[in-house]
């Protein structure tokens, strides 16, 4: 069983990207998991533990799990997750990571705030042998536009598959590529 059509971007991090900066009275922070470090301060224990969890399992194929956090005045108002390659992923290959989960406090959006975490995650992987993915539904034109001026590329669509009936055990299938002549193409304009 399959849930709904999801838009597949990519980029393969350039090393010589601007590093992007906040607006005054902002601060940012990368939250990277330890021992005892289950989960980032101000967010809900799952599903953050389970990712701790997996990184400290293994289960990822890389120790890139994160969570890229902007506060204001102390306030969580931004996040992105940093995920590597897990059975969630398939597509992608060990040295690659996928920014998802992402959430932008609603009184503070318009402010390009997930643009520029998207663009310090980028700019924080700088190594030239990553690529990092953002996978998005179709209706999410908020997001699909983010992720548009951060410099990914559309790379083809595909489905998020359950597993037992789970959502949480599920994966998402890369299942229609576009050719190489249409990558410049926006998803919106393949839809």
């Amino acid at each position: 069983m399959h849930v709904n059509d999801w838009l597949f971007y990519m980029i393969t991090v350039p090393a010589d990207r601007a590093v992007p900066t906040l607006p005054e009275g902002y601060t940012c922070e990368t939250w990277c998991p330890a021992p005892l470090r289950f989960v980032p301060n101000g967010l809900p224990f799952f599903p953050f533990a389970v990712w701790w969890l997996f990184h400290m399992l293994h289960i990822f194929a890389n120790r890139g799990y994160a969570v890229f956090i902007i506060r204001y005045g102390g306030k969580l108002i931004h996040r992105s997750v940093i995920t590597p390659r897990y059975f969630r992923f398939p597509f992608m290959t060990e040295a690659d990571l996928q920014v998802g989960d992402t959430w932008t406090d609603p009184a503070e959006r318009g402010k390009r705030l997930a643009t520029i975490a998207l663009e310090s995650i980028i700019r924080m992987h700088a190594t030239g042998e990553c690529t990092c993915w953002y996978v998005v539904e179709p209706h999410n034109r908020a997001s699909i536009r983010v992720v548009e001026k951060a410099g990914f590329t559309f790379v083809g669509s595909g489905i998020r598959m359950r597993r037992l009936g789970l959502g949480i055990l599920g994966r998402f299938l890369l299942t229609r590529r576009v050719g190489p002549e249409q990558t410049e193409r926006t998803a919106t304009e393949a839809w």
